[in-house]
């Protein structure tokens, strides 16, 4: 698929940067995560027309299954973020704390071939090695 003009892609992080961000005050950390889950709610519908295209999923079967099941805490919804990692960038793991998501994460993994795992999880898995 070519790619809006105006779509940005997003990064994976480093297990050390998420050990910081844990260890952020929880005010700081709240601030953050607001700033981008505002920009993953800014690029939303061009996440959607891309796995679309790119046949992820139908619009029907996103309606169905996908559509506003996974907001968080804060209201962030971590489908979105979680389906753009899988179009679009070269990591190992969905990192989140979002518990709707972590309840069906064998389910989406089977489906789209992504893990998700916790924060923990994966400071526990790095400090292993």
């Amino acid at each position: 698929m070519k790619k809006d003009k105006n779509h940005r892609s997003f990064k994976s992080m480093d297990p050390d940067i998420i050990k910081r961000l844990l260890s952020l005050p929880k005010k700081q950390g709240i601030e953050l995560f607001k700033r981008v889950s505002h920009r993953y709610y800014l690029e939303k519908d061009n996440i959607l027309n891309q796995a679309f295209e790119e046949k992820i999923f139908t619009k029907k079967e996103y309606n169905e299954k996908y559509k506003d099941m996974f907001y968080d805490k804060y209201g962030s919804d971590s489908f979105i973020q979680y389906i753009n990692a899988v179009m679009n960038s070269d990591v190992d793991c969905f990192v989140t704390e979002n518990i709707r998501m972590m309840k069906r994460k064998k389910e989406l993994f089977e489906k789209f071939g992504l893990r998700i795992a916790s924060p923990e999880e994966i400071v526990k898995e790095n400090d292993k090695t």
